[in-house]
């Protein structure tokens, strides 16, 4: 209890402002990087523009350990030949945020999706937002939206960490408090413990591997932070009434379907839930990953005005 009561507090963190915006140089074809905040607790966007006049607006979560133009960086490209207009953050504590592998509280990480979603809405008043969000993304845009922190038209989950409350196993919740009591800043990597494959897609796998962005190993203290998150986006299911689609890859080997659906059933508004057969965890990155970009991008322009 001593050595809990020296960890540094989960949840606190400064509040970003997204009117202070840098350009970033541009790193490849149709992608534009800023940097919206200002110090260290700033975050870096990327944004990809269709050629024509869009007609929806995209802004993306990413999963623990990623980051924005990693992981929706092929299917922005494809959703920008659809006329739709995309936003992909690193979240704070990981990618090119002086933050990296500094957790930052799940608190940070609703209140960072509110004030970059204002700011999409800000640049594109007169189109549909739609929030994607994958793994820990779609749990941080599951709790904004519940709690009311954020409004969007729409909103996609792809694999979303909803594995919180009572759906998490009390042993594995007691575990992560105690490692967290005792060695908050321990990262764990379960090598020769946990075998777990996210992908069928070896090749993005090992260079993810490779990845000198990619946060690979949590700590005690993220993994407790990881759980509130869970619990937070579970708790506030029951008061999304934000039309949400829902994918779920059958291979999925992260995340238990059987709570994501119990998360889904408490969900009040208009709802849709897709499994696909082919998909593993990082669903738009898999081989088969085409048909999830696909699925998305239909969603997305459902009701949308025609380009």
């Amino acid at each position: 209890m001593f050595l809990a009561g020296c960890a540094r507090p989960d949840g606190f963190a400064p509040a970003l402002d997204p009117a202070a915006q840098e350009s970033l140089p541009e790193t490849e074809t149709g992608r534009r990087d800023s940097r919206l905040g200002k110090g260290p607790d700033s975050i870096v966007i990327s944004a990809w523009q269709p050629d024509t006049a869009p007609r929806a607006a995209v802004l993306a979560v990413h999963g623990y350990g990623d980051y924005g133009s990693s992981t929706f960086g092929l299917a922005a490209q494809d959703w920008a030949e659809r006329g739709i207009v995309t936003y992909a953050y690193d979240q704070r504590g990981f990618g090119r945020n002086p933050s990296n592998a500094d957790w930052p509280g799940h608190a940070a990480l609703t209140d960072d999706l509110a004030a970059v979603a204002d700011w999409v809405r800000r640049a594109h008043p007169s189109l549909p937002l739609v929030l994607i969000g994958h793994s820990m993304g779609g749990g941080v845009v599951t709790a904004a939206i519940g709690e009311g922190g954020v409004e969007a038209d729409r909103a996609v989950l792809l694999a979303p960490a909803l594995w919180g409350g009572e759906e998490l196993n009390p042993f594995l919740r007691a575990m992560a408090h105690t490692a967290n009591a005792l060695a908050p800043e321990k990262r764990w990597t379960g090598d020769g413990v946990v075998s777990i494959q996210a992908s069928d897609n070896i090749e993005m796998l090992r260079a993810l591997g490779k990845d000198p962005l990619y946060v690979r190993a949590p700590s005690s203290r993220e993994f407790v932070g990881l759980i509130r998150l869970m619990d937070r986006a579970v708790e506030a299911a029951s008061a999304v009434e934000t039309p949400v689609l829902v994918v779920f890859g059958a291979k999925d080997e992260v995340i238990p379907e059987g709570s994501v659906q119990n998360a889904f059933a408490e969900f009040k508004g208009p709802k849709r839930f897709e499994r696909v057969e082919t998909g593993w965890h990082m669903l738009l990155r898999d081989l088969e990953g085409a048909v999830v970009r696909d699925l998305v991008a239909d969603y997305v322009l459902e009701g949308a005005p025609e380009g």
